[in-house]
């Protein structure tokens, strides 16, 4: 039996309250958001730069009739240029190698390890860093070995070390040869390009789903405009999220196939009329010549709106 509080109607002045809440709590955030940038924009500049030196040398000689504290100003200063230099360098060096030591005392070439580092951009932040470590399991050769790793399982680094890496004969598949050859470069430049395309195909759709505000009833425990719910849910269908599964409100459902460049290939789409051949061109860019993931979204709020 339903309450008298499920029964009394909704007041509608309350409803609106709540909607202005929300915009003005996003526009809060937006322009906390902005200042960050801006502020960074201005500490950086050459301009500003050149001021800070001379407060800088001025605080080394302060002078009793020194009018500003020019402490904040510098500490904010650093720790941008600090993190602009941490920036550039993951930028410019996205892989990085380093020597760590294995506690285990019965570790194989006495705990020797070599680890490598994957820094990985996406829509303008850094991922969490992906390690790989190397040891060797033979004290007589130079070969190397996976020992450990924090790669999504969804990515084939087995089978890249066995490309790449191969320990014995039989890896390698060269039974000819009495040698076992090894490529670390290929082998970490093809671990890079398969982890950089996993990335961007999760941020893509992420993306997608704050496009078509697919999360927003579930943070905010509201329904939204029915205009923003024609799709009803853009997921990945497999771990490697190289298959995109879209569904619409009125039953439609369609799967995208994502190569390894990242434009789409295929894409079927099924409803209660049978294939939408409208919506599939759509999807895979066919009119305009532009296949790619990322554009997705534009390509069907064009058919929609």
């Amino acid at each position: 039996m339903e309450s008298p509080s499920d029964l009394a109607p909704k007041d509608p002045v309350g409803a609106l309250l709540d909607a202005d809440i929300s915009s003005l709590q996003a526009q809060i955030s937006s322009l906390k958001s902005l200042r960050s940038i801006q502020a960074s924009t201005i500490l950086t500049s050459q301009t500003s730069q050149t001021i800070l030196a001379r407060l800088r040398a001025s605080q080394r000689a302060p002078l009793p009739s020194t009018p500003l504290d020019a402490s904040p100003f510098l500490q904010t200063a650093s720790k941008h240029l600090t993190q602009s230099k941490e920036n550039l360098y993951r930028i410019c060096a996205s892989i990085t190698t380093f020597r760590l030591q294995d506690p285990d005392p019965n570790a194989v070439d006495g705990g020797r390890v070599l680890g490598i580092r994957f820094d990985v951009s996406s829509a303008g932040r850094f991922a969490r860093p992906y390690y790989v470590m190397l040891n060797k399991p033979f004290a007589d050769k130079e070969l190397l070995r996976v020992h450990r790793h924090t790669v999504p399982p969804c990515i084939p680094l087995a089978a890249l070390a066995a490309r790449y890496l191969p320990v014995t004969k039989c890896d390698s598949g060269d039974h000819g040869k009495d040698k076992v050859t090894q490529d670390l470069g290929r082998f970490v430049r093809a671990l890079r390009r398969q982890i950089v395309g996993y990335q961007n195909r999760t941020s893509v759709i992420k993306s997608l789903r704050r496009e078509f505000k697919l999360d927003e009833g579930r943070q905010s425990g509201k329904k939204g405009k029915e205009r923003e719910k024609v799709i009803v849910d853009i997921s990945a269908a497999d771990a490697e999220a190289k298959q995109v599964r879209i569904e619409w409100v009125d039953g439609r459902v369609g799967r995208c196939v994502v190569g390894d460049t990242g434009n789409v290939e295929k894409c079927v789409v099924i409803g209660e009329q049978g294939r939408d051949w409208e919506v599939e061109r759509r999807i895979i860019g066919v009119e305009k010549g532009e296949p790619s993931m990322s554009g997705i979204g534009e390509r069907l709020k064009e058919g929609i709106y």
